[in-house]
């Protein structure tokens, strides 16, 4: 009998070892690589739009001597750039963009993951639901372009799905 329960013990332990259980750091992990973190926060400001020179302006970045904004713009003018950066605002500049030379691309804040902040396995084992927060840092003065408030963290959700060489973000869910 006692060989009995101690045959059913060794087999209940072979069969939990072949079960794939995800870590955080292992989540972490999966998600960085996905995801490209850490990563540039970006924002594209299209320098020949009037509206777009007026957001820059009541986001106070003129008064910062961040731009310079042509108040006027002659006929002959339309379609050239209204909006100007000054050295200032040099280290926040990313690039212009490769389909539109009028827009350009400045920095907002650097992200980065967080925190795992919870895993729930799924029922085939195979598949988890990875919480997850995300972080931003060294925020620059564009952010004021941006509605939502980047000293909070952001929750968000990725699936992982495990396979033969690990767990590995799923991008059917």
């Amino acid at each position: 009998m006692k060989t009995v329960s101690v045959l059913g013990l060794a087999l209940f332990f072979l069969a939990s070892c072949d079960q794939p259980k995800l870590e955080k750091q292992e989540a972490a992990s999966a998600i960085r690589t996905e995801k490209n973190y850490p990563k540039v926060y970006e924002y594209e400001i299209n320098m020949t739009d009037p509206a777009s020179a007026k957001k820059l302006l009541d986001a106070g970045l003129e008064s910062e001597g961040l731009i310079m904004v042509d108040k006027t713009q002659k006929l002959k003018d339309a379609g050239q750039p209204i909006v100007h950066f000054t050295e200032k605002a040099q280290p926040y500049l990313v690039r212009i963009d490769k389909k539109y030379d009028n827009v350009q691309v400045v920095k907002v804040a650097d992200m980065d993951l967080g925190e795992v902040t919870g895993i729930q396995m799924q029922d085939d084992k195979k598949s988890a639901v990875v919480e997850y927060t995300v972080v931003y840092k060294n925020i620059t003065p564009f952010s004021k372009l941006i509605k939502r408030d980047l000293s909070e963290k952001e929750t968000q959700r990725a699936t992982l799905s495990f396979f033969d060489s690990g767990w590995k973000f799923d991008k059917q869910h």
